[in-house]
């Protein structure tokens, strides 16, 4: 008969903080890394965040950017969602974070969707740059709350 194998203390202590700092390090990196990695520098803006919320039949997409150090958001200029059968929409609404006339820092959109809109990529056009919204196809999943929040444009 073998006697099962003893690990002492100090060896199992060692084991778990190497499994806490490496499941740790894998969450700080699913969080911090961008929403898209080569995002266009054109755009003057990055995308932090994406919410998918299903309203009956349709879907509210709710986007956050934030204007990058240095740059500036041309109000003159309109942003729009590019669809991928080629369509443009306008946000349905705008929320900006800062002083309207030049030092704008964050940019709340939010995009009124229909099922047949979520059949492929999205891509936003802000400034004179095109950032993507979503390289991913067909409805996701959403939770059963009917809403999901992406930190990254694969979804």
């Amino acid at each position: 008969m073998g006697s099962p194998v003893e690990v002492s203390r100090t060896t199992f202590r060692i084991i778990l903080v190497a499994l806490l700092v490496i499941s740790g390090a894998f969450a700080a990196w699913s969080w911090l890394r961008p929403y898209e990695w080569s995002a266009d520098a054109k755009a003057d803006c990055v995308i932090t965040g994406a919410q998918l919320v299903h309203d009956h039949s349709y879907y509210w997409l709710n986007l956050q950017l934030v204007v990058s150090d240095g740059q500036q958001h041309d109000l003159q200029k309109p942003i729009r969602l590019v669809l991928s059968d080629g369509r443009k929409l306008q946000a349905a609404d705008t929320t900006l974070e800062g002083n309207e006339q030049k030092n704008i820092r964050k940019i709340w959109l939010k995009f009124w969707l229909h099922e047949r809109d979520l059949t492929g990529p999205l891509h936003l056009q802000v400034n004179e740059g095109t950032l993507s919204v979503r390289s991913g196809r067909g409805i996701p999943k959403l939770r059963p709350d009917g809403s999901r929040y992406f930190v990254t444009h694969r979804w």
